[in-house]
This record gives C-alpha cells, structure tokens and sequence, in this order.
C-alpha cells in the first residue's frame, strides 16, 4: 500500500491531534478536585477563546477574505449566527459539562465503553446530514480500529454495568455528550464552507461561554475564595485544557475536516486510548502490556486504511 504525501500529513496531524485530545483526561481528573464540570467547561472556554483570539486577529489583519466563502457587509447572516448558537449548545457544552457530569454519576469502565460510539455516531450523523457515502473501506476501517481499541482497553465484561440502575443516569449522559460531540464534528464541517477554522473555534467557545454562565451562576455560583484555592497545579490542568486540547488540538483537528470526510478523520479518535496510555507511560511510569501495543498499531492501521486509500467526497 503507497501512501501518498497529502495522507502522510494527514495522518501525523491525526496522530499529533489525539495526543494533545489524550492529555485532557488527566488535566480533567486534576481541575474538578477543586470545581464543577460547569466550572471547568467555562474556565475552558474563557481560556482558549483567548488563546486562539490573537490569531484569530492575525488572521483577519493580513487576510480580510480569508474566510471560504464571502458573506454580508455585516460580516454574518442570520443562517451564520443560528449555527454558531447551535454548536455552542448542543455541542461543546453537552461534549466538556455533561460528559464530566456522566463520568462522576458511573464508571471509568462504562465511560470507555461508551465513547466507542464517537467515530460510529460521527459516520452515521455525516451520512445522514452531509450525504457521505459510507463505503466498504470505511465500515472496515472503523471495525478495524474498534478490535484495535479492545484489545488495547482489555476490557473486563463481567464487570460492565451498563444496565445497573445505580450508573444507569450516567451512562444515559456519557451517551448523549459523545451524540453530541459527534453533531459537533458533523454541523462544523458545513460551518467551514464559510467560515475560517479559527473563526468557527472562536465564535463557538465565546457562544458556549455566553450559555455557561447564567448556568454556572445558577448551578456552581464561583467566590474569590474558591477561585484563590485553586493553586498552581489546577491553573496548569485548565492551560493543558485550553491551549493544547481545545486550542491547538482543535485547530488542527479543522484542518483536517476541510481536506477528508468527517467520517474519515472520525476513525481516529480510536486512537486515543493508545496515546493516553503512551502519555501514562512516559509521565506516571505506568507499565504497558503487549497487549496495548498490539491493539494500539491495529487502531493506528485502521487509521491509515481509511486515510490513505479511501477518497474524500468533495
């Protein structure tokens, strides 16, 4: 199998993408011992908003038409505003609030379990919304990563409770935040006809920020006291959040959309596990088995086979 140049970058900013998406577990875990999911989801917001926004000016400073597609004098149209008001509340606030909230009402196990559905949910949404045609390549590419991902995840059955009715809420909720992660993925890709990766990041998390906090004011009011125990070590996890895994990471991750399918770029985020347990391993001296590196080069195989030999759409 030849893998052509433009796969080949492709498939290292995939890569590069689920290692920063990876880091976010662990600075998760880190920021909600001292806050809420709403808390954090905020802060996050606030915080890549204006990490991104000084590119964002760059952008507009040496390029005024950077944007795909010309709109109104005004700059946006009411189409325009509409979308950025939908991937802002049926998309980042269930895919960074409810999914916290989810994971703290079940189980580490459950929640893994689950988020196998992202790529699949992302394929059948695209389908349906965008028109993508789901080939034999890519059904085969996703049933490729998915075995890559359990064995990788040595997942253990007989201790699954996914219909206990003690994680039931939980697993509903880790369930519609990955739904909802997967519209975000799929509603983005019609935003970046006409929008600038940079813009549709921008505008979406300052929309997101602007819903969150009537909601924080009413579920986590924040004081100055609780914002004064955070300490340094909390301030690091909300910068790893921000610049790295919804900053960066994201920016990259629409580079991507505009040259594949969304269905194609989806396959990757069975990666992260692999990556997640690599960043364990490198920085808690966690041990790896050869399991999770078998598992880890099949997911990665999955990956290219959907990147390198299936076509994109349009």
């Amino acid at each position: 199998m030849r893998i052509s140049r433009r796969a080949a970058v492709d498939i290292g900013i995939l890569v590069l993408v689920n290692g920063m998406w990876a880091a976010q577990y662990a600075a998760y875990k880190v920021a909600t011992e001292k806050m809420g999911p709403v808390t954090v989801s905020a802060w996050t917001f606030a915080m890549a908003s204006l990490a991104l926004l000084p590119f964002l000016l760059n952008e507009r400073r040496s390029d005024p038409s950077a944007s795909p597609a010309p709109r109104t004098r005004s700059g946006w149209t009411g189409q325009d505003a509409l979308g950025f008001v939908v991937i802002g509340v049926a998309g980042l606030i269930p895919a960074s609030a409810v999914l916290a909230w989810g994971i703290d009402r079940s189980t580490a196990s459950n929640a893994a379990l689950i988020y196998l559905t992202v790529p699949i949910l992302t394929a059948v949404l695209a389908s349906a919304i965008l028109g993508e045609r789901m080939t034999l390549v890519r059904w085969a590419s996703l049933g490729v990563s998915l075995v890559g991902v359990l064995i990788l995840s040595d997942v253990n059955w007989r201790h699954l409770e996914l219909a206990d009715s003690k994680f039931l809420f939980g697993n509903v909720l880790v369930l519609v935040a990955c739904a909802c992660s997967a519209f975000y993925n799929v509603y983005c890709k019609g935003l970046l006809r006409r929008f600038t990766p940079l813009e549709v990041l921008v505008f979406g998390y300052l929309i997101a920020l602007a819903v969150s906090l009537p909601l924080l004011v009413w579920v986590e009011p924040l004081s100055r006291e609780a914002v004064g125990a955070y300490g340094l070590r909390v301030w690091i996890a909300l910068g790893v959040l921000s610049v790295f895994s919804w900053g960066l990471a994201m920016v990259l991750w629409m580079f991507v959309l505009k040259r594949l399918d969304v269905s194609q770029a989806s396959v990757s985020i069975y990666l992260l596990p692999f990556l997640g347990v690599l960043i364990s391993a490198l920085t808690l001296h966690e041990r790896i088995t050869p399991a999770m590196i078998v598992g880890g080069l099949i997911t990665l195989a999955g990956t290219i086979l959907i990147t390198s030999l299936e076509p994109t759409s349009g």
